[in-house]
């Protein structure tokens, strides 16, 4: 896809690969790259296919980082599989709750994140090279990272246009750096955040936010220089509060969106 610049310079992304303007094609990291206002280069902040050998940029609360590759998920696809015959299909928000239970399945809950950063190597050893996502299956270490890149395969593999999201985020007046997805459905736009699901009905179901087109081109670019600010509230039952989170924090450009409710196209 073509972006361009504020200062008019063309990018073309490819995947993990970019261009700008008439530079040579490099593959860059899938990592945050604009985080409460400051400009952080060496990554695409979005990924709109189905990864594979792409390196995902993984980052602790202690400003730890490492790379890693998605690994060996087909589990995932079975269990997703043997769930998408129970649901309505049309319904995105059922869609999305499938996808939750998945990556809830898949990884284990989160009973284990403080033991994370050691599933991995660090960048500076040879070992990184095999550090892989799936490595977390059944750990209940996973977080943000890890649940929104196997969100994005399964989110492909039903066949929905979906984008894996890092960037800066605030909650609750917190900064950290955080990733979801972006879908496109049926011709409507929304946020999918498998790590914040929202209490409905006392019963725990993926965070999912309607968006207008033009925030979802802003939020799915994967370059620096082009954002805006999307603040969603909601209930989150892991951990019993309420929640305002508003993703890719520190852009002039800012809106409000509500998130979905159980029945379909029902807001909030």
């Amino acid at each position: 896809m073509e972006y361009t610049c504020k200062d008019g310079t063309k990018v073309i992304v490819n995947g993990d690969e970019v261009q700008y303007g008439e530079s040579a094609v490099r593959k860059n990291v899938i990592g945050a790259n604009f985080i409460h206002g400051t400009f952080r280069g060496g990554y695409l902040s979005t990924f709109n296919g189905c990864f594979s050998d792409e390196l995902i940029n993984v980052e602790s609360g202690l400003g730890d980082i490492v790379s890693a590759k998605i690994g060996d998920i087909s589990v995932a696809y079975e269990m997703l599989k043997s769930k998408i015959g129970t649901i309505d299909s049309s319904n995105i928000f059922e869609l999305a709750q499938i996808v939750l239970e998945t990556v809830d399945d898949f990884f284990g809950g989160f009973d284990n994140i403080d033991e994370r950063m050691n599933y991995y190597y660090p960048d500076d050893f040879v070992e990184s090279e095999n550090n892989k996502i799936s490595d977390l299956k059944g750990t209940g270490a996973a977080m943000c990272v890890e649940r929104a890149a196997v969100s994005q395969n399964l989110l492909k593999s039903l066949g929905i246009n979906s984008f894996m999201k890092i960037s800066g985020i605030t909650k609750n007046n917190n900064k950290e750096v955080h990733s979801y997805n972006l879908l496109e459905y049926d011709g409507r736009f929304y946020i999918f955040d498998s790590s914040m699901p929202s209490l409905i009905n006392g019963q725990a179901n993926p965070l999912i936010a309607e968006i207008d087109r033009e925030t979802f081109d802003l939020l799915s670019a994967p370059i620096s220089g082009i954002g805006i600010s999307t603040t969603v509230s909601h209930y989150n039952p892991y951990r019993d509060i309420d929640v305002t989170i508003t993703y890719d924090s520190g852009r002039d450009k800012s809106i409000e969106v509500n998130s979905l409710g159980e029945e379909k196209g029902k807001h909030l």
